[in-house]
């Protein structure tokens, strides 16, 4: 018979892959936050600022304006694929271990590994640094990614054991997730963020990869179970900004989502732009600009008109 010590062995804490720790953020919830953004997506936005998210596995980044082709990177790495200079091979990019040699090896700090293996315990050691300010000022632990609901077995670790220390936690999610499979997690939250991206299925899908069936059923089904829900709905020039999709966004915020907090407009912007060549892709947005201020301005005004409260959480007021 198994002791306690060799039943906790074969029972290994659940790791998942976090590419981000933010600590201070003030975007992300109520008060002080410490934001975790979990790697893996099931959706691909075609104006995505994290597309190192969209992979589950860690990955390696290359800037090549800081490459000083010096050649180390090759000579440390064990498949010999990494390229100094223009052209960094990303054809070999399936090859790549994402050990994080060449980015140690590096000297000009032209790669970066994206993503690394955390432990429950690795994350939550992070998160109680800040514990005495989640109290002063009524923060938290938010979840975020790529979608943390895509890393099931992990996130479910993290929020058992942050419930059980009396943690205040928050979800940002692209609500494409099984409503089974999470329910007991969602439960758990103080609130939860989740995005409309488009109304239309069929735009939907070609801008994300993915329809919005699931997505706005999971909306519909967090008020039906009285959970707390706020809405944000990111605005992108000529793609989702219309007055028609604004209209019909909250018409079904106002008819099927009875209890909802409020929804947040996010302006497009194009801060992670400079991310897509560092990962080998192409970003296909370069002829946007950020909406104006009186962009943003009607569309919130269309959602104070269905009586839809605008949230302010990380976006401009």
């Amino acid at each position: 018979m198994m002791n306690q010590d060799q039943q906790q062995n074969s029972n290994p804490e659940p790791e998942g892959v976090v590419f981000e720790i933010e600590r201070w953020s003030g975007n992300d919830g109520p008060g002080i936050r410490t934001v975790i953004f979990f790697k893996g997506c099931p959706l691909h936005c075609i104006w995505c600022c994290n597309p190192e998210s969209w992979s589950p596995a860690p990955q390696i980044a290359f800037f090549e304006d800081r490459c000083q082709a010096c050649g180390q990177c090759r000579e440390v790495c064990p498949q010999s694929i990494a390229r100094p200079g223009p052209g960094d091979g990303y054809e070999d990019a399936s090859d790549c271990t994402a050990c994080g040699r060449c980015v140690e090896a590096c000297p000009a700090g032209a790669r970066e590994l994206l993503g690394k293996r955390m432990s429950v315990g690795g994350v939550l050691s992070v998160v109680e640094r800040d514990r005495v300010f989640y109290r002063q000022s009524g923060g938290g632990v938010t979840f975020s990614g790529g979608e943390a609901l895509a890393q099931a077995d992990f996130i479910r670790e993290l929020v058992e054991k942050c419930w059980a220390s009396g943690l205040p936690m928050a979800l940002e999610t692209c609500g494409h997730f099984s409503w089974v499979r999470n329910k007991d997690i969602l439960a758990k939250m103080e609130l939860i963020f989740l995005d409309i991206k488009h109304m239309d299925p069929e735009t939907h899908k070609r801008v994300t990869g993915v329809d919005n069936q699931i997505i706005l059923q999971n909306a519909i089904q967090i008020t039906r179970e009285k959970m707390p829900l706020a809405i944000r709905v990111p605005l992108i020039p000529t793609i989702n900004d219309d007055v028609e999709n604004i209209t019909t966004t909250a018409a079904f915020v106002s008819e099927k989502l009875e209890g909802v907090l409020g929804v947040e407009v996010l302006p497009y912007h194009t801060l992670g732009k400079g991310k897509y060549k560092s990962i080998g892709l192409e970003y296909q947005l370069d002829h946007l600009v950020p909406p104006s201020a009186a962009d943003v301005a009607r569309a919130r005004k269309i959602f104070l008109d269905f009586g839809i409260e605008i949230l302010h959480f990380g976006s401009t007021p």
